[in-house]
């Protein structure tokens, strides 16, 4: 049988400290052939431009040699990223080659209405693309209606499932853990703030742990602070062995994002049977059902949080019972489904 991977280039930011990394990630472990050219730096360089366009002329010059390469896969969030990805978009139609634009912004929305006189370039962009993949059907309603794409077609990020483990524990105390990057737009600094007035915080009944890069020095600034009780834990930037072990004590994970596509991290915990408490942005809400697997906030009201704090001491088992529902819904995402769906684009492309 023909491999049909070995006809795709993907292009995509060097991530590896976010969700589009974890992403390309799961498709390099199930895709045989993956070829993947990154057009930018996940570590500090002195010229990120220059990066960029060495980027595009080996683009050009796999496109020139590899004569196998039929279409060309690029994974974009929003703003710098879009713009990058633009112009790698015209190379390949250039080339003859069919292109799959992969949105993973959860900030579009921003992005577009800011866009000015650009709004009918990215559109353009867009309505040329083969194919427009975005993550929910949230988005797909946005791109359809907003932009009138006639080309979209919704397919969730993928997660790897944690067969057979049953991570349900009981306590006093309920473990909360953020995994995410350390900024603003995640939400973590509002959380922060809104535990020091939770009476459950201040009683030592919760605690929370956060993973990942960012603004730490701040973070770190804003926890050492004694009323916090050491309830706070940072772990830095998370591998996989410890990200499974801080997933396994944990009893309920928390984003309480601004902005989002689909994030990986909430479907990695629902892999891990884990309750979710989340907002309602992006496309959260076709996973996240509220009195299902989880809680769905107003990203500008986390005072929300006392109701949902008080359900879960008053009824324990509701954490065991969301736990299962979120694996289950987990596993219509899982690595095996998403890279079936993607199978069949590629080859209804290459038809």
């Amino acid at each position: 049988m023909e491999n049909i991977f070995n006809k795709v280039l993907f292009i995509a930011p060097d991530d590896k400290y976010g969700g589009i990394g974890a992403v390309l990630r799961t498709y390099a472990k199930h895709m045989k052939g993956f070829k993947c050219i990154t057009t930018y730096p996940s570590i500090p360089i002195k010229s990120k431009t220059i990066f960029y366009f060495l980027s595009v002329a080996q683009v050009i010059k796999t496109l020139l040699l590899d004569t196998s390469i039929k279409i060309i896969h690029l994974h974009s969030a929003s703003n710098g990223s879009f713009v990058r990805k633009s112009l790698i978009a015209l190379i390949g139609m250039a080339f003859r080659k069919k292109i799959i634009f992969h949105l993973h912004g959860g900030a579009f929305k921003s992005f577009y209405s800011r866009a000015s006189i650009f709004k009918p370039g990215i559109r353009m962009v867009l309505k040329k693309s083969d194919t427009v993949i975005c993550l929910s059907k949230q988005w797909h309603d946005y791109y359809s209606n907003t932009l009138s794409l006639k080309n979209v077609v919704s397919i969730s990020n993928p997660v790897e499932l944690s067969e057979g483990e049953d991570y349900f524990r009981v306590g006093p105390v309920v473990n909360l853990l953020f995994l995410g990057r350390i900024c603003d737009d995640k939400g973590i600094f509002n959380l922060i703030e809104y535990l020091r007035t939770s009476k459950y915080f201040i009683d030592d009944r919760l605690k929370l742990f956060i993973g990942g890069v960012g603004e730490h020095e701040r973070l770190l600034n804003i926890i050492s602070d004694p009323s916090f009780n050491s309830n706070i834990t940072y772990h830095g930037w998370v591998d996989d062995n410890v990200k499974r072990q801080l997933l396994g004590e944990a009893d309920v994970f928390i984003l309480p994002s601004h902005f989002e596509g689909l994030p990986v991290s909430i479907l990695e915990a629902m892999a891990f049977r884990k309750p979710i408490i989340a907002t309602d942005v992006g496309g959260i809400s076709s996973i996240v059902k509220n009195g299902v697997n989880g809680w769905l906030l107003n990203p500008k009201n986390l005072e929300e949080l006392d109701l949902v704090f008080a359900e879960i001491f008053d009824n324990r088992p509701l954490l065991y019972s969301y736990g299962l529902n979120s694996y289950r819904e987990a596993s219509k995402y899982s690595s095996k489904e998403v890279i079936k769906s993607l199978s069949y684009i590629y080859e209804s492309l290459c038809t």
